[in-house]
């Protein structure tokens, strides 16, 4: 029992001690002696807590609506990939037409669907042989959804060796090529001939 009485008496001393010292401060701060507590230090410490949580989110928010996007280099590649592609005709190759609609979307792609079978017929009837080279590729434009790419390309036309009576030719183009994101990445969703 007597420890008890002396833990007791101990914990009645120690909080006299807590409020004399209180009472003193209050006291000094009351007469000018000493400044009024310093607390500051707690209201800029959850100002900085704040403040970087608040950073942080938008530091990821930002991040994670740029890893989504399609950087300019990439939709300047993907344009060259499907320019090439469409000013490069090959009787020797029918699934060509496929791989053009498989790049393909929107008002493009439903014109050529439309028109797909006929250009596998004319270019196998003509044996025509193209290379679309591309020459320069630019962004011209950029939207939420997509981008506008200026295409400068030379098509180089052989013909089939079986028909000699087409000549070797050369013709440029300027092309003006809408791409719009979908699922697979963006795909051709119109092109313009410029003049």
């Amino acid at each position: 029992m007597a420890r008890s009485e002396a833990l007791a008496r101990e914990r009645t001393a120690r909080a006299a001690l807590r409020e004399a010292v209180d009472d003193l401060r209050d006291a000094e701060v009351r007469a000018g002696a000493a400044p009024p507590p310093a607390r500051w230090w707690r209201w800029a410490a959850v100002v900085a807590v704040v403040l970087s949580l608040a950073l942080a989110g938008w530091g990821i928010a930002r991040w994670s609506q740029e890893s989504g996007r399609t950087s300019d280099a990439e939709y300047e590649r993907i344009a060259t990939d499907r320019v090439t592609l469409l000013l490069s005709p090959d009787y020797r190759q029918p699934g060509r037409a496929q791989r053009i609609l498989a790049g393909a979307t929107g008002e493009f792609y439903d014109e050529f669907a439309q028109s797909a079978d006929a250009y596998t017929t004319f270019v196998k009837s003509r044996g025509t042989v193209a290379e679309g080279t591309v020459d320069g590729a630019a962004l011209s434009g950029r939207t939420s959804g997509g981008a506008t790419v200026l295409v400068a390309a030379t098509v180089r036309f052989t013909g089939s060796p079986d028909n000699r009576s087409q000549r070797e030719r050369e013709q440029a183009f300027r092309l003006r090529v809408l791409l719009t994101d979908s699922d697979g990445g963006p795909k051709l969703a119109a092109v313009q001939y410029l003049p």
